[in-house]
């Protein structure tokens, strides 16, 4: 316990300030007047066709997420339920950019599917806004049913997901979905 008054006075002026800064991602401290992070733009868009089976994904928000948060975006074969392809997503040195460079190109004539999970974070904590331009991207909510998920969150529809991309991260805080989805289909 601190017992000098001066002391005291110092750790309850300076304490919160501290302690915002030592948990924040960055080491700055988190604006609690910032907006939240909005999608800006995917690409290839949902519905693209036609698409470079050799280009990166490329997934740009407006301000920087937080540390950690490609392990939310997926990319499948086919359907969202469908496997992943193998491949690595990194957070750009500006932490506003996801990008997703597969192992191998992609196949020819192919549908894939993006899926960037429900509780994205940003910088300041705050979810990420996916509907705001995700929508006029050709983004669709990844529903439970579209999982396969039942009340639990788990995977059914044969296992499909086995409840792997819809626990914790995935799920949206307020719509119930598990994030969005971008299907298109490569060119030959």
């Amino acid at each position: 316990m601190i017992n000098h008054p001066t002391m005291r006075l110092l750790v309850m002026a300076v304490g919160p300030a501290l302690l915002t800064t030592a948990c924040s991602d960055s080491g700055a401290p988190l604006d609690p007047n910032a907006e939240p992070t909005v999608l800006l733009s995917v690409v290839p868009e949902g519905g693209a066709t036609n698409v470079d089976r050799f280009a990166p994904i490329v997934i740009e928000f407006d301000h920087e997420l937080m540390e950690g948060m490609q392990a939310f975006a997926l990319l499948h074969e086919g359907e969202v339920t469908g496997p992943e392809v193998d491949g690595s997503w990194a957070l750009g040195a500006d932490r506003r950019t996801l990008v997703f460079t597969p192992t191998a190109p992609l196949s020819p004539n192919a549908t894939y599917t993006i899926h960037l999970g429900g509780a994205m974070k940003d910088a300041n904590g705050r979810d990420v806004n996916l509907q705001e331009h995700g929508d006029h991207m050709g983004g669709t909510w990844a529903s439970p049913g579209m999982m396969g998920a039942g009340p639990q969150g788990g995977g059914t529809m044969g296992g499909a997901m086995n409840g792997e991309h819809t626990g914790t991260g995935w799920g949206h805080a307020t719509n119930g979905s598990y994030g969005m989805v971008f299907s298109f289909t490569t060119g030959s």
